[in-house]
């Protein structure tokens, strides 16, 4: 067999013969990714705004489930439900496949774009991929566990936004002439879009896809051609993988500055009883 050659490659940031914007993209990537987790520390630690199940009906994404007050935990008054949960959502998104690439990409320069010279550093170091620190990108599929019963409890939160109370613990205005009972508001459709969005992110994992006939060998007729079935169609989603990761987090923030805007009296969220 012959010896592996390494084609001759100009060292140094940046450096490419690429004549297009590449790096539009991973600047985006990174500003996006920088802000979210910028706004999200804010929000949890500084501007909770304490909104939860007991004085809201709509719960802001970042702070659902509302794991305090929905089973009654005594906690310090500090503390909130998102610095009990969002460990989970951070640690799915933070070892997802697709995830890893961005990062890898855009902070650690593995390289910042195809055929676009990374910093000599880089070089000297070597890429290791999921040894070393990056081994606990391993825990990903226990994290898409965990990530499947948050998302099974965020249909509690759509169902919260449909029942009435009269008051409407200070949310919003009636369209018709009744303060209380079943319907649905802005906000209903706002979680149920922020949640639907998270199905399709998790649906379109990877891992989930595994669970669904990636372990079998052949997928024959019963249970294993079932499997198969479910694991091709998983896989015609998972190619949009990517677009489900952004519109999923990006719905989860303005949801959460819907529920903030109509918590502080900015904005109202008119709903309508149905029965």
């Amino acid at each position: 067999m012959a010896d592996s050659v390494k084609l001759p490659i100009e060292r140094g940031f940046g450096i490419t013969d690429r004549i297009d914007k590449w790096w539009m993209q991973p600047f985006w990537m990174a500003f996006a990714l920088i802000v979210a987790v910028s706004y999200t520390a804010l929000r949890v630690i500084l501007w909770d705004g304490d909104i939860q199940y007991d004085n809201h009906r709509v719960t802001s994404p970042i702070f659902s489930p509302d794991v305090i007050h929905l089973f009654h935990l005594q906690t310090p008054s500090w503390m909130n439900s998102a610095l009990l949960v969002l460990w989970i959502p951070f640690g799915f998104r933070g070892t997802c496949y697709y995830m890893r690439r961005v990062y890898h990409r855009v902070f650690f320069q593995n390289p910042t774009a195809c055929v676009v010279s990374k910093p000599e550093i880089n070089y000297r170091i070597g890429y290791k991929g999921e040894t070393g620190l990056f081994v606990l990108n391993n825990i990903h599929r226990y994290m898409l566990y965990l990530a499947i019963i948050i998302l099974s409890m965020k249909v509690f939160d759509v169902y919260q936004t449909m029942h009435f109370d009269g008051a409407d613990r200070g949310f919003g205005f009636s369209v018709g002439t009744l303060d209380s009972g079943f319907g649905f508001s802005v906000g209903t459709l706002v979680l149920a879009t922020e949640s639907g969005l998270l199905f399709m992110y998790v649906g379109s994992c990877h891992a989930f896809r595994h669970l669904f006939g990636g372990s079998m060998n052949q997928w024959r007729g019963g249970l294993s051609g079932i499997m198969g079935a479910i694991h091709i169609k998983i896989t015609n989603i998972n190619v949009n993988h990517a677009f489900w990761f952004w519109t999923s987090l990006a719905m989860v923030f303005l949801g959460d500055l819907f529920v903030w805007a109509v918590s502080e009296g900015v904005i109202i969220d008119p709903y309508w009883i149905i029965f």
